[in-house]
Protein backbone atom coordinates (compact mmCIF):
# COMPACT_ATOMS: atom_id res chain seq x y z
CA UNK A 1 0.00 0.00 0.00
CA UNK A 2 1.40 3.38 -0.94
CA UNK A 3 1.74 6.19 1.56
CA UNK A 4 -1.10 8.12 -0.09
CA UNK A 5 -3.42 5.10 0.03
CA UNK A 6 -2.57 4.49 3.69
CA UNK A 7 -3.25 8.14 4.46
CA UNK A 8 -6.63 8.00 2.72
CA UNK A 9 -7.59 4.81 4.57
CA UNK A 10 -6.58 6.39 7.88
CA UNK A 11 -8.57 9.55 7.21
CA UNK A 12 -11.64 7.65 5.97
CA UNK A 13 -11.50 5.29 8.94
CA UNK A 14 -11.24 8.15 11.42
CA UNK A 15 -14.17 9.97 9.80
CA UNK A 16 -16.36 6.86 9.63
CA UNK A 17 -15.71 5.75 13.20
CA UNK A 18 -16.26 9.20 14.68
CA UNK A 19 -19.47 9.52 12.66
CA UNK A 20 -20.68 6.23 14.14
CA UNK A 21 -19.63 7.38 17.61
CA UNK A 22 -21.80 10.48 17.23
CA UNK A 23 -24.99 8.41 17.13
CA UNK A 24 -23.89 5.25 18.95
CA UNK A 25 -22.75 6.17 22.46
CA UNK A 26 -21.04 2.82 23.03
CA UNK A 27 -18.43 3.80 20.40
CA UNK A 28 -16.14 6.28 22.15
CA UNK A 29 -14.96 9.13 19.89
CA UNK A 30 -12.08 9.99 22.19
CA UNK A 31 -10.67 6.47 22.04
CA UNK A 32 -11.14 6.43 18.28
CA UNK A 33 -9.24 9.70 17.96
CA UNK A 34 -6.45 8.54 20.28
CA UNK A 35 -6.02 5.33 18.31
CA UNK A 36 -5.57 7.30 15.09
CA UNK A 37 -3.38 10.09 16.46
CA UNK A 38 -0.88 7.60 17.84
CA UNK A 39 -0.07 6.73 14.23
CA UNK A 40 0.30 10.38 13.15
CA UNK A 41 3.72 10.99 11.66
CA UNK A 42 3.69 14.76 12.12
CA UNK A 43 1.91 17.56 13.98
CA UNK A 44 0.15 18.45 10.71
CA UNK A 45 -1.22 14.92 10.41
CA UNK A 46 -2.39 15.04 14.02
CA UNK A 47 -4.15 18.37 13.38
CA UNK A 48 -5.76 16.91 10.26
CA UNK A 49 -7.05 13.94 12.26
CA UNK A 50 -8.53 16.29 14.86
CA UNK A 51 -10.34 18.18 12.09
CA UNK A 52 -11.51 14.94 10.45
CA UNK A 53 -12.77 13.59 13.79
CA UNK A 54 -14.64 16.85 14.37
CA UNK A 55 -16.20 16.62 10.91
CA UNK A 56 -17.24 13.02 11.52
CA UNK A 57 -18.77 13.83 14.89
CA UNK A 58 -20.65 16.87 13.63
CA UNK A 59 -21.99 14.95 10.62
CA UNK A 60 -23.50 12.42 13.00
CA UNK A 61 -24.73 15.11 15.38
CA UNK A 62 -26.47 16.86 12.49
CA UNK A 63 -28.40 13.63 11.91
CA UNK A 64 -29.47 13.70 15.56
CA UNK A 65 -30.36 17.39 15.25
CA UNK A 66 -32.51 16.55 12.21
CA UNK A 67 -34.22 13.76 14.12
CA UNK A 68 -35.04 16.17 16.95
CA UNK A 69 -36.20 18.80 14.47
CA UNK A 70 -38.44 16.40 12.53
CA UNK A 71 -40.00 14.87 15.61
CA UNK A 72 -43.72 15.08 14.86
CA UNK A 73 -44.64 15.33 18.50
CA UNK A 74 -43.08 15.21 21.91
CA UNK A 75 -42.93 11.73 23.46
CA UNK A 76 -44.97 12.87 26.44
CA UNK A 77 -47.22 15.70 27.57
CA UNK A 78 -44.58 16.80 30.07
CA UNK A 79 -41.93 17.02 27.36
CA UNK A 80 -44.31 19.00 25.14
CA UNK A 81 -44.76 21.53 27.97
CA UNK A 82 -41.00 21.77 28.51
CA UNK A 83 -40.35 22.32 24.79
CA UNK A 84 -43.18 24.85 24.65
CA UNK A 85 -41.57 26.77 27.50
CA UNK A 86 -38.00 26.68 26.22
CA UNK A 87 -38.54 27.21 22.47
CA UNK A 88 -39.59 30.90 22.85
CA UNK A 89 -36.73 31.49 25.29
CA UNK A 90 -34.19 30.12 22.84
CA UNK A 91 -35.67 32.10 19.98
CA UNK A 92 -35.57 35.31 22.04
CA UNK A 93 -31.95 34.72 23.21
CA UNK A 94 -30.25 32.38 20.73
CA UNK A 95 -26.84 32.92 22.29
CA UNK A 96 -27.96 30.91 25.33
CA UNK A 97 -28.56 27.89 23.14
CA UNK A 98 -25.20 28.53 21.44
CA UNK A 99 -23.44 28.45 24.81
CA UNK A 100 -25.23 25.28 25.83
CA UNK A 101 -24.15 23.54 22.64
CA UNK A 102 -20.59 24.88 22.99
CA UNK A 103 -20.26 23.71 26.60
CA UNK A 104 -21.89 20.36 25.88
CA UNK A 105 -19.67 19.68 22.87
CA UNK A 106 -16.54 20.72 24.76
CA UNK A 107 -16.92 19.03 28.15
CA UNK A 108 -19.77 16.60 27.56
CA UNK A 109 -22.13 17.95 30.22
CA UNK A 110 -24.97 17.77 29.41
CA UNK A 111 -24.29 14.84 27.07
CA UNK A 112 -23.80 16.13 23.54
CA UNK A 113 -26.02 13.39 22.12
CA UNK A 114 -28.98 14.72 24.14
CA UNK A 115 -28.08 18.34 23.42
CA UNK A 116 -28.07 17.60 19.69
CA UNK A 117 -31.59 16.15 19.83
CA UNK A 118 -32.76 19.01 22.03
CA UNK A 119 -31.28 21.66 19.73
CA UNK A 120 -33.29 20.21 16.85
CA UNK A 121 -36.46 19.96 18.91
CA UNK A 122 -36.09 23.58 20.04
CA UNK A 123 -35.64 24.64 16.40
CA UNK A 124 -32.19 26.12 16.96
CA UNK A 125 -30.74 27.37 13.67
CA UNK A 126 -28.65 24.61 12.12
CA UNK A 127 -25.78 26.97 11.29
CA UNK A 128 -25.54 28.10 14.92
CA UNK A 129 -25.64 24.48 16.07
CA UNK A 130 -22.91 23.41 13.64
CA UNK A 131 -20.62 26.35 14.44
CA UNK A 132 -20.96 26.04 18.24
CA UNK A 133 -20.69 22.25 18.15
CA UNK A 134 -17.68 22.27 15.82
CA UNK A 135 -15.81 24.79 17.94
CA UNK A 136 -16.46 22.70 21.03
CA UNK A 137 -15.42 19.45 19.37
CA UNK A 138 -12.25 21.05 17.98
CA UNK A 139 -11.33 22.26 21.46
CA UNK A 140 -12.09 18.87 23.04
CA UNK A 141 -10.35 16.76 20.41
CA UNK A 142 -7.43 19.17 20.03
CA UNK A 143 -6.79 19.18 23.79
CA UNK A 144 -7.02 15.39 23.89
CA UNK A 145 -4.58 14.96 21.00
CA UNK A 146 -2.18 17.50 22.47
CA UNK A 147 -2.31 15.91 25.92
CA UNK A 148 -1.69 12.44 24.53
CA UNK A 149 1.21 13.72 22.42
CA UNK A 150 2.75 15.40 25.47
CA UNK A 151 2.37 12.26 27.57
CA UNK A 152 3.85 10.06 24.87
CA UNK A 153 6.69 12.57 24.48
CA UNK A 154 7.53 12.31 28.17
CA UNK A 155 7.87 8.56 27.98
Amino acid sequence: MTDVAALLVTCAGCFALTLVSAVAPWVNAELVLLSFTTTASSPAMMAALVIIATAGQMTGKMALYAAGHRGARAPSERMARILGTWRPRCEANPWRADWLVLVSSTIGVPPFIATSLLAGALRMRITRFVVAGSIGRLIRFGALALASDLIVGVF
